[in-house]
């Protein structure tokens, strides 16, 4: 945090004749004049009571507004003293004429539905195991090693699939990748050698992955997804991707007769074993892989249970395809960082990983029943999908809503939210906001669900 800069004066038009509570519009300004540049970092901002008797409001409104946005990560505020101006993000562009020049660079809430907490990061444990490692690994260790990744991670992980996912998992079949994103092109490469010329996908589903698929040379075809999770029975590809544990973005679990139907498939499947670290009110569901590990690619990675920076994945193969698979990482870059890999082998063997899920499980738990409460009680018009797991629910909004409208207006008020239609090959007229909570502080659900409120 900057040196603080001396408290300013703050302007902020109310209008009494608006639809929003006061305490929405003053949040508003404020945020406003930090993306403007009229509140640099470390500014203090007025105390409540001085902006209140200025403002001609209530000073509830004001110590409201200020929790809001604090909870948001605008300002900082301290017991016995003024808030403070947090520093803005590098990307906001300070010369902007108006607010919505900067909705997608800044946005005030992130309800994105795969963004995970990152001040939940465990910064020390990770930090330990770094200096560990660093002075334990030997000289050889710092070569190019395997092209399947560092051999004590795919230790330690073979083991931990085997006994959280009951997968089943030999360190000879797994391959360590830069990120799921990574992991699965390498699998479609390899399937590309061997003749694949088309993969069917979830529709909807996450969208990111058609553009993956598509580079690594291969056509991307919809099968469609219902209450019982995708329809076997539709598949015309050589592969298939498929998020069978608790499918995104409807959150359904692929039934009991459709994973059979799935393994009695002729393809390959390619199983993202998404969010199935995070699961709230049901028992764990098993993989496909350990039913069927002769058929089934099995994708993870660290990306939403630690954070995205460290660009670490896995794939367990079919013993004939983790030699190809291994072969197109060689030739992509050689190998992965084998001392990022080595700390979260040490994570793992101390019982840190399991440690942290058992953290940030109970607080996303906590975070997903007040956002359901609210919901359920602030738009009974509305249906709440897709909450057993996972870090996102299903907002299906009432019949004839124009979705792209409602999330044009959010995007309006800085948040930054997908509808469905996002997520689909073929768009339907079935309108729903797939809601994020990872990054959604519990004190921040109460003005979020206030802004979806006087939007939908």
């Amino acid at each position: 945090m900057p040196t603080n800069r001396a408290t300013l004066e703050l302007f902020a038009a109310l209008d009494r004749s608006r639809p929003e509570p006061l305490r929405a519009q003053l949040e508003d300004a404020i945020c406003a004049a930090i993306t403007g540049g009229g509140l640099p970092p470390g500014t203090r901002l007025p105390a409540s009571r001085s902006l209140a008797e200025s403002l001609h409001v209530s000073r509830g409104v004001v110590s409201e507004a200020y929790a809001q946005i604090a909870a948001e990560g605008w300002i900082e505020v301290r017991h016995g003293a003024a808030p403070v101006v947090r520093a803005v993000p590098a990307n906001i562009k300070r010369d902007s004429p108006s607010l919505c020049s900067v909705v997608a660079e800044a946005p005030r809430l992130d309800l994105t539905a795969t963004a995970p907490d990152l001040s939940a990061f465990p910064r020390r444990a990770w930090a330990a195991a770094l200096r560990k490692v660093l002075a334990e690994m030997p000289d050889a260790a710092l070569d190019y090693g395997d092209p399947r990744g560092d051999d004590e991670l795919r230790t330690e992980l073979a083991a931990y699939l085997v006994r959280v996912r009951g997968a089943a998992a030999s360190p000879e079949d797994l391959v360590i990748t830069s990120g799921y994103t990574q992991g699965l092109w390498l699998a479609c490469r390899a399937l590309k050698r061997r003749g694949a010329t088309r993969v069917a996908v979830e529709d909807p589903s996450l969208d990111d992955a058609w553009g993956t698929i598509r580079s690594a040379g291969l056509e991307v075809v919809g099968v469609p997804v219902d209450e019982h999770g995708i329809d076997p029975s539709r598949l015309d590809a050589d592969a298939v991707l498929v998020t069978p544990a608790h499918q995104f973005p409807t959150g359904a679990v692929l039934s009991p007769e459709r994973r059979r139907a799935l393994l009695a498939w002729g393809g390959i499947v390619l199983e993202d074993d998404y969010d199935s670290e995070y699961r709230y009110d049901r028992a764990p569901v098993g993989t496909l892989q350990r039913l069927a590990p002769d058929r089934v690619v099995y994708l993870g990675t660290t990306s939403k249970t630690l954070a995205p920076a460290l660009r670490l994945g896995w794939l367990l193969a079919p013993k004939d395809l983790t030699e190809a698979i291994a072969q197109e990482r060689w030739a992509v870059d050689s190998g992965g960082p084998a001392i990022n890999a080595r700390a979260y082998a040490r994570l793992i063997a101390t019982g840190e990983v399991d440690r942290h899920l058992r953290r940030t499980r109970r607080e996303y738990r906590e975070r997903r029943d007040l956002l359901v409460e609210a919901l359920t009680r602030q738009l009974p018009s509305c249906t709440v999908d897709g909450v057993a797991a996972g870090l996102h629910l299903l907002l299906r909004l009432p019949p004839g809503t124009d979705e792209d409208a409602v999330v044009r207006r959010l995007a309006e008020r800085r948040i930054r939210v997908n509808g469905l239609n996002t997520y689909r090959l073929a768009p339907k007229d079935e309108p729903a906001l797939v809601i994020g909570y990872g990054r959604l502080s519990k004190p921040a659900i109460a003005g979020a669900v206030d802004q979806l409120e006087l939007t939908v």
